[in-house]
């Protein structure tokens, strides 16, 4: 089922623990910290997040100072829709574990589903243990951040299994699973990879409408940048149609933009200065301005 959320695109916050010279947990044996392993995951979300056309933002992105206080602030500046605080687990033991929101009230259902689904999927997709849903009012980042947000203990890096779990691809499944929870829940459909099949018209000089199916990369959020590209080369411009949720290819020589009127307009139907200013193609100068 489709949630309702605060806007369109949907905004995540990931909180990446750790990092500068707090390594966090330490497995000295397989040269692993906490906080590298915390911002493996958290760019591969950001990456698989941007191409479903979510906006995305990292409390870091490198190996740098990362205190919870500053994260918490930061991320309640963004005001996402929905904040993960990721994590790895310490002291020898296995599984997955996810803390959800007790307070305030408003956000205790959303992080408790949100919760289950990365419990879920982290079963479903990595085919891993969990140790279930956890709550505890101590934490920090459950009980200071405005939005609803949970927090992951991705897995015990000096457990028995921390090779297997900190292999790339299972980094990448990881990851996956947790993505495929958030999108869920906002009723987005999870694409296998960056290719998508998009659908799209070209409007011709004479006024033809032709539908075409291309091949197209969705890159931060926004651009099909293949149709971009392939748009150029033909000397065709792009637009789409908000109303009718359509992407419209057109010859610039033929047809202009209107964001007076939220669609294309052809050019030869509007010929004067004045046709242009009040089809609201033209802006007026400031001297036209000053002269009424």
């Amino acid at each position: 089922m489709t949630r309702n959320y605060n806007r369109n695109p949907l905004r995540i916050f990931i909180g990446v623990g750790h990092g500068g010279t707090d390594p966090g947990a330490v497995n000295h044996k397989l040269g692993l910290t906490e906080a590298g392993i915390n911002l493996s995951v958290a760019l591969l979300m950001q990456t698989d997040l941007r191409r479903h056309g979510v906006q995305v933002k990292l409390s870091r992105s490198v190996d740098e100072e990362d205190r919870l206080k500053e994260e918490i602030a930061e991320c309640n500046a963004y005001a996402p829709d929905f904040a993960v605080e990721l994590h790895t687990n310490a002291g020898g033991g296995t599984g997955f574990e996810v803390y959800y929101q007790l307070e305030p009230w408003e956000h205790s259902k959303p992080s408790m589903e949100l919760a289950r689904l990365f419990d879920t999927n982290v079963c479903k997709y990595l085919g891993a243990d969990t140790r279930g849903l956890k709550t505890d009012r101590s934490l920090g980042w459950l009980n200071q951040v405005q939005a609803p947000c949970i927090l992951v203990e991705n897995f015990f890096l000096d457990g028995p299994n921390a090779l297997w779990y900190s292999q790339p691809e299972q980094l990448e499944k990881l990851s996956r699973a947790y993505v495929r929870s958030i999108l869920e829940y906002y009723g987005i459909a999870y694409i296998p990879d960056g290719s998508v099949s998009l659908r799209y018209q070209v409007v011709g000089a004479d006024d033809s409408v032709k539908d075409y199916v291309c091949p197209a990369v969705l890159v931060n959020g926004s651009h099909y940048v293949h149709l971009r590209q392939m748009a150029k080369s033909l000397g065709l411009a792009v637009y789409y149609e908000e109303a009718a949720k359509k992407i419209l290819l057109y010859p610039p020589e033929s047809y202009t933009e209107s964001g007076v009127q939220n669609r294309l307009v052809k050019n030869s139907e509007y010929t004067t200065d004045m046709d242009r200013v009040m089809a609201g193609l033209d802006v007026l100068t400031n001297a036209a301005v000053e002269s009424t």
